[in-house]
């Protein structure tokens, strides 16, 4: 149940600058001083003999210009300097996938061979097609900057530059994009493939212009880390008392995750704006303008968490310049690889709620999800609350949101709203759209929705007694005499639910407690009884106490999920023919074994012990894995994951359902449950063979919280013996939390998620608590 995290490994470069020729001598030419001191061997070539070839004569041009003598040169571009308009350069960013390449770790590395030999290759590519291009005659050069895997292959992350008359820049940064989408409609030579055969499909995925002080500064004075993470790593960023003014991090993820990066620590000195001293994100691996997700300037500290961001693909850069080089400055910063999420959905629902992607972190740019949301009855309506917007504004000027926008039945939002205004009614359904454009993202929306009749006697702010009184909602019927003497309290129902009362499926609510499965009718239309063919073990037996040997079918919804040779690697539980429950967390990919693909995946259930055979055995392939969109690996918050089998399993007397909890449905602390699994029997020690059974209490919430330094959030439960010895371990996690209704009905309480070693004084089991993920489990097995 522990997490381990591979050692820290950081690496330092700076990105050379381009060759010099005029300073090959150790004297720098005089007539070159209008040239960036970074381009100025560029500048020198370019004046020879860009106004004077067709682009076929390049090569050959390039043979007799070392022949060339300098005073020749200098005359040339004396002449043609007093004779031109002025001109300026032109920095253009962008990126390329090659699909027949792959992305390997020492591509990290720009002073490796490998990068070398890449990129090179790369920028002959992209020379030879400028060379012909109407844009020709202004190019300079392209630099590969860096490296990544890409949706297809291997992708490049590169800079054009252009010298060209000012009065035609603006026509230029227009027809350089254009271009540059017919470059990459050709193939491409074998010159890329490894294997030197074949032409491969060049996919230009971006190009972009830039702003040049960030070029300048990235090329000339970056010190560069580049970071790689794969699913279940936390890589750290830490700069203290920096010595040089600009650093720059390259954060890559597999092409199948996205980088969730937070910052924890931030404290700069003075500073007198944005332009001089900053720490920005971006959401590419080059510093681009129109790439940015946020930036932070000026001066002051932040408490930790500064701010939680989230990419729209597998790369981030993050940038942090100064001014000032002072011993105050600190960040710190982590990073990880986290699932990518399809957002929206199609929902039939009495409540539920929905936000932006990855809330509360920063939503990723370049995304669009939509919702529609119906009321379960056709005579009932929608209630609305807003109850949280951060969204990038309109631009100045404009009369509607035009950048990022939250949209509720056609109305656009993307500034706060005030408080009267957060609550709205809608018909028997509403569609919602959320849209964010490729920069500056923010926190996002957070919404919860109800349904709702007018045709009911009391409002939405008093209480159903049973009866046709109403009375206010927030007083409890039971010894109030406005409710009546034979009123039915157990049935007192109101629109806006107390916490842990049960709702009815026509949206009354209980407030007996835990009515669900106990034999008697609660709600008038049944609702409470329904669902109810679970919990149960067909098999008569004694119950074994703490850490033994279970005997066979008394856990019937335990399963065991196995990997080929592998053999067994997490429980989990049965709730449906087709449903299984498991841990989040088990279904992160390492760096030998794909554990998100649902085809590697064998669940077995009706076992005993874990290499059984026998015809009463049930295995069944994975079809699908659903992982919460909010799981959080670092602080394993939203452990849970959902898995849809190929075919669905029959029941028997030893392949069960387990019951699920609603979100009513109380578990008092000190309640006795069961942890069961083929985890090790004791802290790093071997699996078991036979499935084991743990005789474990919940534990008090606030206690378990201090005891694991407020850590533990409320999706989380502890169980276990604060005197340590009996535990869930390493192999359980997935598994089932199992306790006891009325009738000896066994419910879903936890999933094994995670601990401090295994069975350890002070240092309980914590598990996911099911009832906070009630609504999110039907939604997604409906």
């Amino acid at each position: 149940m522990t997490r381990a995290f591979p050692s820290r490994r950081v690496s330092v470069y700076s990105i050379p600058a381009p060759y010099h020729p005029e300073q090959a001598d150790g004297q720098e030419n005089p007539y070159l001083h209008y040239c960036s001191s970074y381009q100025k061997g560029l500048c020198q070539k370019y004046y020879f003999f860009k106004w004077i070839r067709p682009c076929f004569w390049r090569r050959w041009l390039l043979g007799i210009l070392s022949l060339v003598s300098l005073s020749v040169t200098v005359m040339v571009l004396a002449l043609r300097y007093s004779f031109s308009p002025s001109f300026s350069l032109i920095y253009i960013g962008g990126s390329v996938e090659i699909p027949n390449l792959t992305y390997t770790n020492d591509l990290n590395d720009p002073s490796s061979q490998k990068f070398l030999l890449q990129a090179e290759a790369i920028q002959n590519y992209l020379t030879e097609s400028y060379e012909c291009s109407t844009s020709g005659k202004y190019y300079l050069k392209s630099i590969v900057a860096a490296f990544s895997e890409g949706e297809y292959g291997l992708r490049a992350y590169y800079w054009n530059t252009f010298w060209a008359p000012q009065d035609i820049t603006d026509s230029l940064k227009k027809l350089i994009p254009l271009e540059q989408k017919e470059m990459s409609s050709k193939q491409i030579p074998h010159i890329f493939s490894t294997s030197g055969e074949g032409d491969f499909d060049l996919v230009t995925m971006e190009l972009f212009v830039s702003d040049a002080t960030e070029y300048d500064a990235m090329l000339k004075s970056a010190v560069s880390f580049d970071l790689y993470a794969k699913p279940g790593n936390n890589r750290t960023l830490t700069l203290m008392n920096p010595k040089k003014s600009f650093y720059q991090w390259r954060l890559r993820v597999p092409s199948n995750c996205v980088v969730k990066l937070v910052v924890t620590s931030l404290h700069v000195v003075a500073s007198e704006g944005c332009a001089s001293h900053r720490l920005s994100a971006y959401d590419f691996l080059l510093p681009l303008q129109n790439k940015i997700i946020t930036r932070w300037c000026g001066s002051g500290a932040w408490t930790p968490p500064v701010i939680r961001l989230i990419s729209s693909t597998n790369v981030m850069l993050l940038t942090f310049s100064l001014d000032h080089r002072g011993e105050r400055s600190i960040l710190k910063a982590h990073f990880q690889a986290i699932p990518k999420i399809m957002c929206g959905g199609h929902y039939i629902s009495w409540n539920g709620s929905l936000s932006s992607p990855y809330y509360p972190s920063y939503y990723p740019p370049n995304i669009d999800c939509s919702w529609i949301i119906r009321a379960p009855l056709p005579a009932y309506r929608l209630s609305l609350k807003i109850l949280a917007i951060q969204i990038q504004e309109k631009s100045p000027g404009s009369s509607k949101c035009d950048k990022d926008w939250l949209e509720i039945d056609g109305v656009r939002y993307c500034k706060d709203i005030s408080e009267n205004g957060r609550n709205r009614e809608y018909g028997h359904s509403v569609a919602i759209n959320f849209h964010s454009d490729e920069f500056v993202t923010h926190r996002g929306f957070y919404i919860e929705y109800r349904a709702f009749s007018h045709t009911e006697s009391c409002t939405p702010e008093q209480l159903n007694c049973g009866d046709g009184k109403c009375k206010h909602q927030y007083k409890n019927c039971e010894g109030d005499n406005s409710c009546g003497e034979d009123s039915n309290e157990n049935n007192c129902s109101y629109r806006s639910c107390f916490p842990y009362t049960f709702k009815c499926l026509n949206g009354k609510c209980l407030l007996k407690p835990n009515p669900e499965c106990d034999g008697k009718i609660d709600c008038t239309d049944g609702s409470d009884e329904v669902n109810c063919a679970c919990g149960r073990n067909l098999f008569k037996k004694n119950r074994i106490v703490g850490g033994e040997d279970a005997q066979s079918g008394k856990w019937p919804w335990q399963a065991s999920l196995q990997i080929g040779a592998h053999g067994h690697v997490c429980g989990a539980s049965v709730i449906s023919k087709r449903w299984l429950l498991s841990a989040a967390h088990c279904f992160l990919d390492s760096d030998s074994i794909r554990y998100s693909a649902p085809s590697r995946w064998r669940a077995y259930m009706g076992l005993h012990t874990v290499n059984e055979k026998s015809n009463h055995i049930a295995m069944r392939s994975i079809k699908r894995i659903i992982v919460h969109p909010q799981y959080d690996q670092s602080i394993s918050d939203y452990d849970i994951a959902l898995l849809e089998m190929e075919t669905p399993v029959f029941f028997s007397e030893l392949v069960q359902p387990i019951c699920l909890p609603s979100s009513s449905r109380v578990f008092l602390y000190g309640t006795v449950c069961y942890v069961t699994g083929w985890g090790a029997i004791k802290e790093n020690s071997h699996l078991a063979g036979t499935l084991q059974e743990a005789r474990v209490r919940i534990i008090n919430q606030s206690i378990c919280s201090k005891l694991y330094d407020d850590l533990i959030t409320s999706r989380m439960l502890c169980a276990g013996n604060l005197n340590g010895g009996i535990d869930a371990c390493q192999g359980d996690s997935g598994g089932p939390l199992a306790c006891t209704g009325k009738g000896n009905r066994w419910y879903l309480a936890g999933i094994v998620s995670w601990g401090e070693g295994c069975a350890r004084r002070n240092r309980p089991g914590v598990y996911t608590k099911v009832t906070a993920l009630y609504d999110w489990i039907r939604q997604n097995t409906n």
